[in-house]
Formats: C-alpha cells, structure tokens, sequence
C-alpha cells in the first residue's frame, strides 16, 4: 500500500487557478478585484512625527504657564490629548501600512479629512487675531481666545489630520493623494498656532 499522491487535475486552458493567495500571505484567499491601491506609511509618518513633536513643544509651554491660570491649563491639556489621539492613530497607520499591502483606493477620506481641516483651520483662524497682534503688530494677544478655535473644534481638527494620513495610499489617483496632502497641511498649519500661542504664553509674552 503506497501513498502515491494523485495527479493534479489540468485546468481549463485560460481558465483561473482554483486558489489564489493574497500579497500577505493568506492561502486559498482570493484577492478583492477592487484593492488595486497600496497602503502607504507615508502620511501616517509624516502627521506621527508632527503630533509627536507637538506634543513635546505644548508640554513644555504648558510648563511655564503660571500656576493661577486654570483655564489656559485645561486648554493646553485638551491641545495635548488631541495631539495624543493623532499621534497613536497615525502610529498604528505607520505598523500597519508598512508591508504595503493592496487596498481599496481612499476614495472618501482624502474629502472628509480635508473638510475637517478646513472646518478646524478657519474656526482657529477667526479665534486667533491676538497671536498675529503680539508677533507682527506689537500688541498682546490672550492664549485663551488665541487657542479657542482648536480647543472647541479639537475633535474635527484631530479626525482632519487623521483621514487625510489614512487617505495617502500608493498606486491610486494622484488628485486623491493632493486632497489628502492639503488636509494635512491644513493641520499643521492651526499645530503650529497653538505651539506658538502656548510658547508666547509661557515666555509671558501674552495673556
């Protein structure tokens, strides 16, 4: 009695093979018709390293804030918990796009990221006149007004920056990955105004 393996039956000519394995490895998986797009690090990176960064810096301001400013604490604290948030989403974006594997191309994220953006940008922009008095007219801004538009809206500004990291793939319609980009710019634009408020807040350069 021999264990002689059978013969593999011939496929049709043309015809597809029975089973197919996906790019990571998954055997007898076949793989969906409409993950034409690759997972990219690269947004994820790119926001991990600014939330990482801003972290440090409004933690550090927030230091130098005097004790008998309550408020202005909360508000740098609700900054940092937002930039926590961004920084660990992205994180896990880094691990899990770093094999590249196919994917869907993002074909809503890019779009929800970049409408958050600009929701978070424009309400930090009308909240932040004093920052621009103090660093270009001489005048004294008030962190608390300063940094009021990032703080209410901190939720939308944080999700922005998140769906446009997860919206940048490989592979995928080049205008998708400029949406997703101008989403994350938008982002960096209202970090770098609550960095500045809180750095001038503690230099006691402002209110």
């Amino acid at each position: 009695m021999s264990d002689a393996t059978p013969a593999a039956t011939p496929s049709p000519q043309g015809a597809p093979p029975p089973y197919r394995t996906q790019q990571h490895g998954v055997p007898g998986a076949s793989p969906d018709p409409l993950a034409t797009a690759l997972l990219s690090p690269w947004g994820h990176l790119v926001v991990f390293l600014l939330a990482v960064v801003g972290i440090v810096v409004n933690v550090i301001g927030g230091a130098n804030f005097p004790s008998n400013a309550p408020v202005e604490w909360i508000m740098n604290a609700g900054i940092t918990i937002d930039l926590v948030a961004v920084a660990i989403a992205c994180g896990i974006g880094v691990r899990v796009a770093r094999g590249r594997r196919l994917a869907r191309p993002a074909r809503v994220f890019p779009w929800l990221g970049l409408g958050l953006g600009i929701v978070a940008v424009v309400t930090w922009a009308v909240s932040s006149s004093g920052l621009w008095e103090t660093l270009f007219l001489g005048g004294r801004g008030r962190y608390m007004n300063d940094v009021a538009g990032a703080f209410l809206f901190g939720i939308a500004w944080a999700l922005g920056a998140i769906f446009s990291a997860y919206g940048v793939r490989g592979n995928t319609r080049p205008h998708l990955n400029v949406v997703s980009a101008f989403g994350i710019v938008l982002w960096a634009v209202v970090l770098v105004g609550v960095l500045a408020s809180a750095v001038l807040y503690g230099l006691d350069l402002t209110d």
